[in-house]
């Protein structure tokens, strides 16, 4: 068994030192950016330099710009994560240029693999795209740099060429995972209720084919779907990460962790849970990711028998005619039937409703509704179907003559005007409990989890008399969110909703009295929070355990979606 999860390029003797370039990579980084850190540790590997630095929001810029000029890189890389903050990322560009920086500017991620025509004709201070999976693709850019030759000519690149947009071919992807460098963690430690937390990939792609998921789009487009890493490779590197960095805590960041057979998912998981018995880190918890209609009693139990004390579950909605629309193989009564599955062995699923698609009216709201109601317990949100660069939603908009705005941040209007109303006042009266990324019902889906983690490591009246406040906390505001829809609701329903003045008057109205009650949510919530993440590393440190407190505990470290 291998005790480090990477090479490190000053130990390596076969990589001439003048060949050696640095990189510089740069993404979100709320949770681990295992993606970049990926990249990171393949451009090791191969006798690189690689260093990966946050910049998560616009407010990061200028720290992100100078911790990057400080490294001196030949290469600049950014990972570009999400449709709506293509700008931040331009913007990054654009100062880096101006304060100097004259080496190769490149973009990856599922975002520019879509979107880099546009973002090569627009942006003269990018020079290339990274399309697809890019370890291999970054180590070639590398070397070239290291030869001095011109960054062009490498299979899953693009750049910008004598004669226009020029395109290495499509790069296969990796066959064996496994075989990839470890990705390197943060020197920074991760925290959740004051239990360390570490992050995994174990699978890459998903078997799903969703309209309106860009993962769908990139995992067709390479012509493979869906690659698991082994069973007893995983268990090597969560054993490393529980012995070398303490993890009591892990994240499963696979886009789907439940296979489509329940005879394989129970396989693989009981494989996971044998390599990590005999690893000796059995005392673990994990959060996964599955889709309703693969949760039967005996995944469930198999889950539980893991370690698994939370499920991201792909509800999306309780209208069989919307799921139809967006793509989803399962029906509502999948939705009703995996809930009653994991509750059944002790596990909590958390869950998004899309109440909104292009063609969804009103009426197909109810059920949906109807569905958060009976699960005022369960940690949820509520949110849009937003469009992405290379789904077949994006294409059917734009043969429809319907999808407004641009590769930045494409945008739609329903077919139905009252459902359109709809959405406009609730981006208003519910922007801060729902909509923002750290809103009120996203914070409760985190605090929940810390709750979890107190009442599996610190069983006591003491963590039973938390629980009940943070779960009360989570049911009353949970309830409120129904009530304000249903209003909302009845709003749109019976009033002249080309009136934007009475719209207005409503809409402002009830974000008034929705931030008025959630201010004092938010103080208990964030009260509830502070109080765990100290509870936790005190009572981890009495255990002898010193990597209980950590520097990451923010809401976003236990965000699952």
């Amino acid at each position: 068994m291998r005790s480090l999860p990477l090479v490190d390029s000053a130990s390596r003797t076969d990589a001439p030192a003048a060949q050696s370039r640095t990189a510089v990579l740069l993404g979100p980084v709320q949770q681990e950016n295992l993606a970049l850190q990926y990249l990171a540790a393949a451009a090791r590997r191969a006798g690189h330099r690689a260093h990966v630095v946050a910049y998560s929001y616009r407010s990061d810029l200028d720290e992100a710009v100078n911790r990057t000029l400080e490294l001196a890189p030949d290469l600049v890389g950014l990972g570009i994560a999400f449709q709506n903050n293509i700008d931040d990322y331009l913007e990054l560009m654009r100062v880096l240029r101006e304060r100097g920086f004259a080496g190769h500017v490149t973009c990856g991620g599922h975002v520019p693999t879509f979107c880099h025509e546009e973002l090569l004709h627009e942006q003269p201070g990018l020079d290339s795209v990274v399309r697809h999976d890019g370890e291999q693709t970054l180590v070639e850019m590398l070397d070239a740099l290291g030869r001095g030759e011109p960054v062009r000519d490498i299979a899953g690149l693009v750049w910008r060429g004598e004669h226009g947009i020029a395109r290495g071919p499509l790069r296969p992807p990796a066959p064996d995972l496994d075989a990839l460098a470890w990705p390197e963690r943060s020197e920074e430690s991760y925290s959740v209720g004051g239990l360390k937390v570490e992050f995994i990939i174990a699978a890459r792609g998903c078997v799903g084919e969703c309209n309106y998921c860009s993962i769908a789009a990139y995992t067709t487009e390479q012509r493979k779907r869906y690659r698991l890493r082994g069973a007893e490779a995983v268990a090597e590197e969560v054993a490393w990460l529980h012995r070398e960095r303490g993890a009591r805590v892990i994240f499963v960041q696979d886009d789907l962790f439940v296979l489509p057979s329940e005879k394989k998912t129970v396989e693989r998981t009981r494989r996971l849970s044998a390599a990590l018995d005999a690893a000796g880190a059995d005392d673990l918890v994990f959060w996964v990711k599955g889709r309703p209609e693969t949760i039967t009693p005996a995944v469930a139990r198999a889950l539980r028998e893991m370690g698994v004390i939370h499920v991201f579950l792909g509800v999306e909605s309780a209208s069989a005619e919307r799921l139809s629309y967006l793509g989803r193989t399962h029906q509502p009564e999948h939705n009703d039937s995996a809930i009653a599955h994991l509750r059944a062995a002790g596990i909590v699923p958390s869950f998004n409703f899309m109440l909104f698609d292009p063609d969804s009216s009103v009426d197909d709201m109810e059920a949906t509704l109807n569905m958060a109601e009976r699960n005022l317990d369960l940690p949820w949100n509520v949110c849009r179907t937003e469009v992405y660069s290379g789904t077949a939603l994006v294409d059917r908009l734009r043969a429809e003559g319907r999808l407004e705005g641009d590769y930045r941040s494409y945008g739609y209007q329903m077919l139905d005007p009252r459902a359109e109303v709809l959405f406009r006042i609730i981006r208003i009266s519910l922007h801060e409990r729902a909509l923002e990324i750290e809103s009120l019902l996203n914070r409760l889906i985190s605090l929940s989890f810390a709750r979890q983690l107190h009442e599996r490591y610190f069983p006591s009246e003491q963590t039973a008399a938390l629980s009940r406040r943070a779960h009360q906390l989570g049911i009353e505001a949970r309830a409120d969110t129904v009530r304000v829809l249903r209003e909302a609701l009845a709003f749109v329903r019976e009033a002249d909703v080309r009136d934007a003045r009475a719209v207005q008057r409503f809409a402002v109205g009830q974000a008034l009295a929705v931030n008025a009650q959630d201010h004092e949510r938010r103080r208990q919530v964030e009260e509830l929070w502070q109080h765990y993440t100290l509870r936790g590393a005190t009572l981890m440190e009495r255990r002898g355990d010193g990597q209980g407190a950590a520097t990451r505990a923010g809401f976003t470290v236990a965000a699952g979606s």
